[in-house]
């Protein structure tokens, strides 16, 4: 501004400047906002140091030329507001959207501004002092949450379970998806109360269990639950089967706001299977068997802290889910003890093979024994890896079996930590210790004994088998 050859242009030199304009350009370039201003009838540039980079490279020839030249790409859009300014008339907007050449390409570019009247001495307009902010990255941030929220919000109408979101402690209705329509009869359900929108539901418990999630905290997880439902205005309530799951949703600081509501119809599939009777007892039973030990899982890992222990909690889980797939393959039947051992500890090997030693002849073990060996052994190869052999790069652990007895129905499963730095007692039990001492032996109906030695830990197990489960 101060090197610029003002007296080449129609406002001459600074010194002669009205007082109105000098005041107008100290102001602006004290300020940190992009501001310009537009000056006598041929509208002359002014601008300050943030305004220079929305112009991108007309900065600095910019400086002391006409709008119109300066932004000579944009005239249609925003010659009339630069001309209701002259005319005395302010304009502010939030958005304005532009296509700028600014920099030797096109590119949409967005701004916030006020035009303003600057009136002389006499209250004629002699120019306009324009505020600004240019927004371009704020819009392109929106549009792009906007894009992702209804990307979100189509899987969500397209899911094919029915889904729902429930608001406060009248469960209000907020969001359903098109599945949850089909289920209820094409309703209009969003603000409205579940007793209210629903009221044939009303005496059949669902109410009762949503109050109960909304209270307490704890999810509920329902496995073809009959509910009545009257689908059509005018028609009798029909019988249906759900699997559905109710989940507190809470905000940032853990208080419960609603309950996410999910699942599936299988009216259909619980038809069609009066004759698989026995069949659905048998599966019924083993995933009850499986949900039990997840929730026990779930409730010992985070009863103290809900946040800090999602690592250990999912490990836990994967070391289930990598004992199931071995009793899947096997159609739960059983599993062998030598693969039980192997995929428990699969994740601690070391490439060289130095970290373990396993020794042991061909043992089937029945599902429930499987699993809880294989949850026993992780806590043990985890505790090991923090705190015991497996530690050090010289630690090592022996794990060892073998049958006796003349059918062979008793084994014994030894564990040794070898190697390892000075191993001390716990001064207290959690969940894993729990499971390696109490609830193996239970599962085993024999006895699990947890010596802590100065040499390493060492973890007996003495189980007695019956024939049909005894070596291969």
């Amino acid at each position: 501004m101060r090197a610029h050859h003002w007296s080449a242009t129609p406002l001459g030199e600074p010194s002669s400047w009205p007082q109105p304009l000098k005041t107008l350009v100290a102001v602006m370039l004290d300020a940190r906002q992009p501001m310009f201003i537009a000056w006598g009838p041929e509208r002359i540039m002014l601008y300050n140091d943030s305004y220079s980079v929305i112009l991108g490279k007309r900065h600095p020839s910019a400086l002391g030329k006409t709008f119109a030249e300066v932004w000579f790409d944009i005239m249609d859009e925003v010659g009339p507001i630069l001309d209701r300014a002259y005319a005395g008339q302010s304009t502010h907007m939030d958005d304005i959207a532009f296509t700028l050449f600014r920099n030797g390409y096109a590119e949409e570019a967005h701004f916030a501004f006020s035009y303003t009247p600057v009136r002389d001495e006499e209250g004629h307009v002699t120019g306009m002092f324009c505020a600004c902010t240019e927004t371009t990255e704020q819009v392109k941030i929106g549009a792009a949450i906007k894009a992702e929220r209804e990307r979100l919000y189509s899987l969500f109408q397209q899911a094919p379970g029915f889904m729902c979101v429930l608001d406060g402690p009248e469960h209000i209705f907020s969001l359903t998806n098109a599945a949850y329509q089909r289920l209820v009869g094409q309703r209009n359900l969003i603000g409205l109360p579940i007793r209210a929108a629903l009221p044939e539901v009303a005496g059949q418990g669902f109410f009762e269990l949503l109050d109960r999630v909304f209270r307490s905290g704890e999810p509920f997880v329902g496995s073809r639950v009959p509910v009545k439902l009257q689908r059509e205005t005018d028609g009798v309530a029909e019988d249906r089967f759900v699997d559905f799951l109710y989940q507190p949703i809470t905000d940032a600081q853990g208080q419960i706001t609603g309950i996410f509501v999910e699942g599936s119809d299988v009216t259909e599939r619980v038809r069609g299977e009066e004759h698989q009777h026995l069949l659905i007892n048998e599966l019924n039973h083993r995933v009850k068997n499986t949900l039990a030990t997840v929730q026990a899982i779930a409730h010992q890992t985070f009863r103290h802290d809900h946040s800090a222990k999602t690592d250990i909690f999912e490990a836990r889980l994967l070391a289930l889910s990598k004992a199931h797939d071995l009793l899947t393959r096997e159609s739960w039947e059983g599993a062998d003890l030598g693969q039980v051992v192997d995929g428990a500890i699969a994740p601690f090997r070391r490439t060289d093979g130095t970290r373990f030693r396993v020794m042991g002849q061909r043992v089937w073990l029945p599902p429930r024994t499987a699993l809880a060996l294989a949850m026993a052994l992780h806590e043990l190869c985890t505790n090991a890896a923090k705190y015991g052999a497996l530690s050090i790069p010289s630690g090592q652990v022996v794990i060892a079996w073998e049958t006796s007895g003349t059918d062979a129905s008793h084994l014994a499963i030894r564990w040794e930590e070898q190697g390892g730095p000075v191993v001390t007692a716990p001064t207290r039990q959690g969940f894993g210790t729990r499971l390696i001492e109490r609830a193996l032996a239970s599962e085993l109906n024999g006895e699990v004994e947890l010596r802590y030695e100065p040499g390493g830990v060492v973890w007996v197990v003495r189980a007695n088998l019956s024939p049909a489960w005894s070596p291969l």
